[in-house]
């Protein structure tokens, strides 16, 4: 009695296994169960697999007549839309040919329900891309910082254009840094490759008229219904360090091979006590011994190094 108690509880309570070792855990079948086993030392994945493939034929018999081809097809697994807006409120849509054009006024439509009109009517990479409210890095769940890109802003305009089957979103307009920037730049741009299954998310950010790209990839994989968005992590760190560089070095500009043991020296630096007192009023330290008023000679912070190293500080930045 206490072995089949044993075994029950270690098939149902993984911790109650030595070393939580699934291997160890020993199943008793039930008369029911074993009438079915009637091949020696048969595999557990084979055993499960039948069990599968008798499940499988028999909805097909049920729902189907039997006719695998009159099973519908789906691009992966998700609830369809129950109401997309034909055109949100604030929104000014204009179609020619394969290309669909949306303008944004003054008034800015609700972002869920713009979100819902890019993102189509139809189960697509797209839709996958734009309504999944997180997506795979890497080994962990994320928001989808997509959503937050395509969020809508005054003066933006969003242009979805066919290539044959395959939609290309591109995004003109609205730049999210400061400072004044051309109207129509093209902000961001999103293609599909059929082919690789592979997501190319490019933003630009405009630097004296003068485009700058950050391509992020993703990676389309329909069999993973709940999740089925993956960020490529090859080569993300590099691509965002070679951004940062061309914008802030120029755009011809190639990132160097850079150690984090080389020594780096940068311009010599003359530090005055007001530059201590302000740096310590913005960052709120009220230590005495950083103010002119109580000393003849005035120190600085450990953290006002930041200051004086910046320009070196870029350089390990991008390591």
């Amino acid at each position: 009695m206490n072995a089949i108690q044993d075994s029950l509880w270690a098939a149902e309570d993984i911790d109650a296994v030595f070393d939580q070792d699934p291997q160890r855990v020993c199943i008793l079948q039930g008369p029911v169960a074993a009438q079915w086993s009637m091949k020696k030392d048969e595999p557990v994945k084979e055993l499960l697999g039948t069990i599968n493939e008798a499940l499988i034929q028999r909805l097909l018999e049920r729902k189907y007549g039997g006719d695998a081809s009159n099973v519908p097809v789906a691009a992966y697994l998700a609830a369809l839309p129950k109401s997309i807006p034909a055109e949100p409120p604030g929104v000014i849509q204009s179609e020619t040919g394969g290309t669909t054009v949306f303008e944004f006024s003054s008034e800015l439509p609700d972002t869920s329900e713009w979100l819902e009109t890019l993102a189509g009517r139809e189960l697509t990479w797209l839709r996958a891309l734009i309504a999944s409210k997180i997506i795979v890095q890497g080994t962990s769940y994320i928001d989808n910082p997509l959503r937050r890109v395509l969020s809508p802003r005054r003066g933006q305009k969003v242009v979805v254009r066919l290539n044959g089957s395959q939609p290309s979103v591109i995004v003109h307009g609205a730049a999210r840094s400061y400072g004044e920037h051309l109207p129509g730049f093209k902000a961001l741009e999103i293609i599909f490759n059929p082919k690789t299954s592979m997501i190319n998310v490019t933003i630009f950010e405009e630097r004296r008229e003068s485009s700058i790209p950050l391509t992020l990839q993703f990676r389309y994989n329909p069999k993973q219904g709940f999740a089925p968005i993956h960020e490529i992590s090859a080569g993300r760190n590099n691509r965002i360090k070679q951004f940062y560089w061309k914008l802030w070095y120029g755009d011809n500009e190639v990132l160097p091979e850079i150690d984090i043991r080389e020594k780096f020296v940068g311009p010599e630096v003359t530090i005055s006590a007001d530059d201590i007192e302000r740096f310590c009023a913005v960052v709120g330290n009220r230590e005495e011994s950083f103010k002119t008023a109580r000393n003849g000679r005035v120190q600085a912070p450990m953290d006002f190094a930041i200051v004086t190293g910046w320009q070196v500080c870029l350089f390990l930045i991008m390591i």
